[in-house]
């Protein structure tokens, strides 16, 4: 029987849909981001400047972190160029020589499995720096040598970096089956002990002042600025545990101006909770609603940035799957008294070069373990503060975490009762700790001022650890130090994917 128009037409339509249906999703592009210490950054990008008017050049190994939207390069280990490493020809245009990439390659072979490079060069002068023909033959040339000899591995990453004396462009070379790839670096990020820098570069532009109502936000434009503005709405603050302290800081950084923020906290609201925290009320403690569920539910409207971005993980963050979305964030505030997530987020400040904030307080107090008793004497109690990130110790250099609190943190609940019936309380503190809302307050507005000095680089000094003493009302600078060979900071330092995260089995 022939098919009439009708026939062939639904014919014609179920074939078009069998080829969308069976066409692998479209998934946004992933953004690609460029990650190194303040130090290095120094010793590559001035080193290679200081040979202006000539162009300059500097090599460093590099290495992948992926997260779920974006992957990052993490530049670290410069190996800045010595006499012969560097010749030049029409009288200022750089070249790499064999000798140079000789002393690379020799230290290349005692590099993890996955070990990429980075190569920068300099163009002098101000501005945006543009590629050059002589740039994009040397990178082909780089890629094809350094893949088709076998001193890369095909996933390792190739970063080629070009600074101006104002500007820095980037892009990833991976070499495929057709040839060399060129995908733009679309933001790069600067870390250390006394600042945070991200900058976009010309590729993908910030966002325009249309984005940002600095009406609404007078009184802080007045004090850092529009673009003082412009990098608090650039900024992804990721808070592990929204209690007291964390429900707090979550509501005011999205009232200050931060673009994004995402939160990660398994537990539910309980009646213990509307008054000692932000956000919170006893009708969410009665119905037990998830913390993080709320604070994603309620920030949306307290924040200031028109585009603000909320996500919330209602779930424990050292879960497998919930690191790449941790991976994603500039920075991270530690709110938790728990030290299995703290050792996760501790190992992620320096093998992949994210910023954490670690804070917390305690009061000691005779009526802690009495909830009935009708007076109290406080004995002491303060607030600490730690910034971890290259450079600084973190929190097994300084005691904070120890192997006995880690095993301590991974007892049942049922175990810990046991032992304090058995008259066991060294190292478990009590079931309930004391806390109330004056600490919480302090403890949130020392994070935040931490961050602001980071942020704006208020300060050159690199202070590691804050404390404030309740007793005596002093906030100090405590004397903290890097142990060297440290395992669970130096020698994880700039391993991204490939250093080993204790998450959940």
């Amino acid at each position: 029987m022939t098919p009439t128009l009708h026939d062939r037409f639904a014919q014609a339509i179920r074939a078009f849909l069998q080829r969308v249906l069976r066409r692998p999703p479209i998934l946004p592009p992933r953004r690609l981001e460029v990650a190194w210490t303040s130090a290095d950054r120094r010793v590559m990008v001035d080193g290679a400047l200081a040979a202006t008017p000539r162009e300059g050049a500097c090599l460093a190994f590099c290495r992948r972190s992926t997260g779920a939207e974006r992957d990052t390069y993490i530049i670290s280990h410069p190996l800045p160029p010595e006499p012969g490493d560097l010749s030049y020809h029409r009288g200022a245009v750089v070249s790499l020589t064999a000798r140079y990439f000789n002393r690379l390659i020799t230290l290349l072979a005692t590099e993890p499995r996955g070990t990429g490079i980075a190569v920068l060069h300099t163009h002098p002068g101000p501005g945006i720096p543009g590629w050059s023909d002589d740039d994009d033959i040397a990178d082909a040339s780089i890629a094809d040598f350094f893949f088709g000899e076998g001193f890369l591995d095909p996933a390792a990453p190739l970063v080629s970096l070009v600074a101006s004396a104002t500007d820095i462009q980037g892009r990833v070379v991976p070499r495929t089956a057709e040839g060399v790839a060129r995908m733009p670096i679309a933001r790069i990020r600067t870390i250390g002990p006394s600042g945070f820098d991200a900058y976009w570069t010309a590729d993908h532009p910030e966002a325009g002042e249309g984005s940002i109502d600095f009406a609404f936000a007078d009184r802080s434009v007045r004090a850092f600025g529009r673009d003082g503005q412009r990098r608090l709405a650039d900024l992804h603050v990721a808070i592990v545990g929204v209690g007291g302290v964390g429900s707090m800081t979550a509501d005011h950084l999205a009232r200050w101006g931060i673009g994004r923020i995402s939160v990660w906290d398994p537990d539910v609201i309980e009646a213990v909770n509307p008054n000692r925290s932000a956000i919170y009320t006893y009708a969410q403690a009665a119905r037990r609603l998830f913390k993080a569920d709320v604070i994603a539910q309620e920030l949306p409207g307290a924040a200031l940035h028109p585009q603000f971005r909320m996500t919330a993980h209602a779930t424990d963050v050292r879960r497998p799957e919930e690191l790449p979305a941790l991976l994603d964030t500039d920075l991270i505030m530690m709110l938790v008294d728990d030290a299995r997530p703290r050792h996760l987020v501790n190992a992620v400040a320096y093998a992949h070069y994210i910023p954490v904030l670690d804070g917390g307080n305690a009061i000691l107090s005779t009526a802690e373990d009495d909830p009935t008793a009708e007076t109290a004497v406080v004995e002491g109690g303060g607030v600490r503060l730690n910034l971890m990130v290259p450079g600084t110790p973190c929190l097994w250099c300084t005691g904070l975490l120890t192997s006995k609190k880690l095993s301590l943190a991974y007892r049942t609940r049922e175990d810990k009762a046991a032992d304090r019936a058995r008259g066991y309380v060294e190292g478990l503190g009590p079931e309930h700790a004391p806390s109330v809302m004056p600490m919480n307050v302090m403890t949130e507005a020392m994070l935040l001022l931490r961050l602001q000095q980071l942020v704006y680089r208020l300060t050159e000094r690199p202070d590691a650890e804050w404390h404030y003493e309740l007793l005596g009302s002093t906030l100090d600078v405590l004397p903290r130090v890097q142990r060297a060979g440290c395992p669970h900071c130096v020698t994880h330092l700039a391993l991204g994917d490939g250093a080993p995260m204790p998450v959940i089995e």
